[in-house]
């Protein structure tokens, strides 16, 4: 009984010290994927740049493509806006305001922005749906279990929502492209999307045993059993 007794304080403890280690490791992984994300955006609008201008450099070309100026300066708003998301997280961290509902809000917006650039595109069809995993992968660097679990549904409502807009949806004043992709396509991507959320929410799982056996080994005497 007093054993009990004993235990439940080191327990709280603990759960208070495991508490304070992983809020650090929110603060120092937004910090990595603000970075992660600025220095995405800026290479995503590099080759934006290339596409509506082209580039000739004697041994490399990259040809000019047919893009709008409307649709080049709406991409343009829409980074800049990605940027001021950057430059908003940055302040954040350097005033040490750090709610947890921070990283909600910034992936949360990565999602947005990353939709409408994408259905302003080519919707599903685009490459740049690649980012969708990108955006999973920079939660898990939160160490935030729900976090990836929202990133994930986030990713497949963005998806889910390109394909509605695919067959259904279109801009007044755009001209009116094939955007739709087949079926097992979209299976394949949402399957994707899935897999990638559950095996990077069981690495975060893995995270507190593997803290756990390591400060118990740390507490062996030498010369113990490895």
């Amino acid at each position: 009984m007093a054993t009990d007794l004993a235990k439940e304080p080191q327990q709280g403890v603990a759960q208070r010290q495991w508490f304070v280690v992983s809020r650090w490791e929110e603060f120092e992984g937004e910090g990595r994927a603000n970075l992660l994300r600025l220095i995405g955006i800026t290479v995503f609008y590099l080759i934006e740049l290339i596409n509506y201008h082209g580039l000739n450099l004697g041994f490399f070309e990259f040809p000019k493509l047919e893009i709008s100026l409307a649709f080049h300066l709406a991409v343009t708003m829409l980074t800049i806006g990605w940027a001021m998301l950057c430059l908003a997280v940055l302040y954040c961290r350097k005033q040490r305001i750090f709610p947890f509902w921070l990283k909600y809000i910034s992936t949360g917006c990565d999602l947005l922005l990353l939709t409408t650039i994408l259905a302003l595109a080519d919707g599903p069809k685009s490459p740049l749906v690649v980012a969708y995993f990108v955006v999973i992968v920079l939660a898990s660097l939160r160490f935030s279990l729900r976090l990836i679990w929202c990133a994930t549904a986030g990713a497949m409502a963005g998806y889910l929502f390109l394909l509605g807009f695919a067959r259904w949806g279109s801009i007044p004043g755009w001209e009116p492209r094939d955007m739709t992709v087949p079926p097992y396509q979209q299976a394949i991507f949402f399957l994707a999307l899935v897999l990638t959320g559950v095996i990077l929410g069981q690495v975060i799982r893995r995270v507190p045993h593997v803290a756990k056996a390591y400060a118990e080994r740390t507490r062996e005497p030498r010369g113990g059993q490895p």
